[in-house]
């Protein structure tokens, strides 16, 4: 227990910032949406929706396509606005141009423990990269979308997806073609 709190302790030397901040960028909340429907009269449903109900329907949505995107699988979008898809990349080792290039992500967490209990690799800067083969990737896919301005979309999947998505990954149950 003592020796976990000085290595949290070590590693606050070199984690930077006061932690995470959103990156929200020109970007439309629920509240704004819900205001664009009550001005436009509510498009055709015929009665005004409550904003409890309203709120609750966007809950309804956000956790299916979640569910969706964590279970690998691929989400159309209505009116032809592009998909979000899994995809795959391979990582390695290979050289380029003379020179060695490591594609492997680093493992923070077992670099920082090999940091901590031996000082030789803490001066040389040695780093531990996790080697697994295939890193994947929720994409945006907007070549079959037919709109203009395609540039300004993006999605940023949050926390809880991204770690659903990876375990489901390391369990063997999600695997793509690209």
């Amino acid at each position: 227990m003592e020796e976990q709190k000085e290595l949290e302790q070590f590693k606050t030397q070199y984690i930077r910032g006061k932690g995470r901040q959103a990156k929200v960028r020109n970007s439309w909340g629920v509240r704004q949406a819900r205001e664009f429907c009550r001005k436009n009269g509510w498009y055709d449903i015929g009665h005004p929706v409550s904003e409890h109900d309203f709120y609750a329907i966007v809950r309804g949505v956000n956790k299916l396509l979640a569910e969706n995107i964590a279970n690998g699988e691929t989400v159309f979008f209505p009116e032809q606005m592009g998909s979000l898809e899994l995809m795959k990349y391979q990582r390695g080792v290979k050289l380029v141009d003379g020179k060695l290039k490591n594609t492997y992500p680093i493992d923070w967490g077992k670099t920082w423990k090999l940091w901590y209990e031996d000082e030789e690799c803490h001066k040389q800067k040695v780093l531990i990269r996790d080697e697994q083969p295939w890193v994947y990737h929720v994409r945006y896919c907007k070549y079959h979308a037919k709109y203009e301005n395609k540039v300004f979309y993006q999605f940023v999947l949050n926390r809880f997806i991204r770690n659903a998505l990876k375990e489901n990954i390391q369990k063997g149950k999600i695997d793509t073609l690209w």
